[in-house]
């Protein structure tokens, strides 16, 4: 498709996916489209790895067009009769400001493709949760209704939407939500990257006009894989969206950054290097956000051609500032070689409500260790795999799934308290009821180690925030917490996000400590293994200021558990272990570096050991 629109000179463009030229009310359609297709054909075979035949449909109905601009696009596109639909839209943003929608905010439905490129059991788990909203054109209608019928999917939980579409990527194309100015849901919707996907780049329009939701489209290029948000103005992308937006629109960076701003309220936008030379460059391909400071990246073995480059994306993530005012928390997961050295897809996740979504690639015990690194990242969160033969190392689950967020969400904005306080703490929260209703209930939840849950009611401050306070205890202790909301419409929610299973905690001191004035020590430390290197075992020394949960794990260097040390409550004081090289089941384990990690009272510190036979 060749997309006509204005240049910032005034003149009228005709773009393809790299060239653009001037456009001649006269020039034939059908050598624009043999300019066009020329054009892509010879970047296509620049990528010199474009496969001979693409994925199957679950259903095998049709050959899916591959990820990555390819040849059987351009053959469709060259099709006698095929379809050129107008691309008129308002260029007008929405009023401010503006609040980009995170994928952790509450959701009512998740967009989706037929032909299908997901496994039928990740429908039927999605249907428990939120409406199935199925792009499908009017020919593959009717199949659709039965194939999904019969296996098992709760047609009251589907909603087609027909229209003509080109490819399964909803998460590329589909739409972006945000909040705008009177807390209204609207959709931003940008140009979709594929040109040769004219069906694809309207279906955010299309939906929109369906459900009553107002929509603000640009021109500038970009695609839903490359872009993850925290819902509170920080977002992050790779440089796929600079280089295309001055390539395709001639865009310098600060005008893309204006955009953003301008259309989703963006007021930090983390733009990241290349992980590697070709590739789709989208940033859910290796790391995701999975809350405000939580951030999750990819772990490859040494000899892999991104290792150290996704080592060093992982260490510049954990020196950002997060929306929290701290820096990011960086988890793991490791990666293993699924196939022909490419990496599993495992960051490439679908979060809907409290559900973590995780693809799987057929190997038990790298499948498992994922799903757990997941539930470390995201505490609380109910987490769950899907196998499916057509997921790949650059596109899973993530890129065939789109979130449709709930207009009237209750939201609550919360900077977790994590720092050490003395005398009685104060708990303070944002409540924003998109739905206009009142709030009902508001509490906080808390209790000392040792203790039970108790409450204490929050109320609304001048500044309009709601805050609640925790009494000081006795004696210095840890204090878990978390806040629960409702409002008239019905609606509750939370943070963390996924309490009651989750929960925040601090160290908590009494008014009177002797502490004050005084340097406090942390409330968890670990100290270097004696010896180090050792044969045949080594000793572990970790000290809790005060009584609580710890975990003492040993790693190996893909970051698998092989031996947990110490699990469960531990008393305050000095706490040894002893390490003799072994795993859970009392195999001997080879020679090497290892990791071992201690989590308690808040906080988690890594260290290495080396075993030597």
């Amino acid at each position: 498709m060749i997309l006509s629109r204005t240049d910032r000179l005034g003149r009228e463009m005709c773009y393809n996916h790299s060239y653009p030229i001037l456009c001649s009310p006269h020039f034939p359609e059908i050598a624009m489209r043999f300019v066009a297709s020329c054009f892509l054909l010879l970047f296509v075979l620049s990528l010199g790895a474009v496969p001979a035949l693409a994925e199957k449909d679950v259903d095998g109905l049709e050959e899916l067009i591959p990820h990555a601009p390819g040849t059987l696009e351009i053959e469709r596109y060259q099709a006698p009769g095929y379809p050129l639909p107008r691309l008129d839209f308002s260029r007008e943003a929405p009023l401010g400001p503006i609040r980009n929608c995170a994928e952790w905010e509450p959701t009512t439905g998740v967009m989706i493709r037929y032909p299908l490129g997901l496994p039928y059991d990740l429908l039927r788990d999605m249907d428990d949760q939120v409406t199935l909203h199925v792009v499908v054109s009017s020919g593959y209608l009717s199949t659709a209704q039965s194939n999904l019928a019969a296996s098992g999917v709760d047609m009251d939980k589907v909603q087609f939407l027909v229209r003509n579409n080109d490819s399964i990527w909803t998460r590329d194309y589909g739409p972006w939500f945000i909040f705008d100015g009177n807390g209204e849901l609207g959709i931003v919707n940008h140009t979709y990257n594929r040109p040769y996907r004219p069906n694809d780049n309207l279906i955010p329009l299309y939906f929109g006009q369906e459900n009553g939701i107002p929509v603000y489209s640009h021109s500038m290029y970009h695609t839903g894989g490359n872009y993850m948000t925290d819902g509170a103005h920080i977002s992050a992308s790779t440089r796929l969206v600079y280089d295309e937006a001055a390539s395709e629109n001639g865009m310098t960076q600060a005008e893309v950054d204006a955009l953003m701003q301008q259309y989703y309220g963006i007021e930090n936008y983390a733009v990241l290097d290349y992980i590697e030379f070709g590739g789709i460059h989208h940033i859910d391909t290796w790391a995701k956000f999975l809350d405000e400071e939580t951030v999750l990246v990819k772990e490859v073995w040494p000899g892999h051609h991104t290792h150290d480059t996704l080592e060093q994306r992982a260490t510049l993530l954990a020196s950002l500032t997060a929306s929290t005012g701290r820096p990011y928390q960086v988890h793991r997961v490791y990666c293993f070689n699924s196939s022909g050295g490419d990496p599993a897809a495992y960051t490439n996740s679908l979060i809907l409500n409290n559900h973590i979504y995780v693809p799987l690639f057929g190997n038990s015990t790298h499948d498992a260790n994922a799903l757990e690194a997941y539930r470390a990242a995201a505490p609380g969160y109910e987490v769950s795999g899907y196998l499916y033969n057509g997921f790949l190392s650059d596109d899973a689950l993530h890129c065939r799934t789109k979130g449709i967020m709930d207009g009237g969400m209750l939201r609550v904005g919360h900077i977790p308290l994590r720092e050490e306080t003395q005398g009685d703490a104060t708990i303070e929260a944002r409540f924003t009821a998109y739905s206009g209703a009142d709030i009902t209930y508001a509490v906080v939840y808390y209790k000392h180690a040792g203790g039970y849950w108790m409450t204490t009611d929050m109320n609304p401050a001048a500044d309009g925030t709601w805050q609640a306070t925790i009494p000081a205890p006795e004696e210095a202790t840890t204090c878990e917490y978390y806040i629960h909301v409702s409002d008239a419409s019905g609606r509750s929610a939370g943070m963390p996000r996924s309490e009651p299973a989750a929960s925040y905690s601090f160290a908590h001191l009494p008014a009177s400590s002797s502490a004050v004035g005084q340097v406090v020590p942390a409330a968890a430390t670990l100290d270097a293994n004696y010896p180090n290197p050792f044969n045949p075992s080594t000793s572990f020394r970790f000290e809790l200021k005060f009584a609580g949960e710890a975990e003492l794990v040993i790693l190996d260097m893909r970051g698998r558990q092989v031996r947990t040390l110490a699990r469960g409550t531990h008393g305050p004081g000095e706490h040894v272990l002893h390490w003799d090289g072994t795993d859970d089941a009392g195999r001997a384990l080879p020679s090497g570096v290892y990791l071992y990690r201690l989590r308690a009272a808040g906080l988690q510190y890594t260290r290495a050991a080396t075993l030597v036979k």
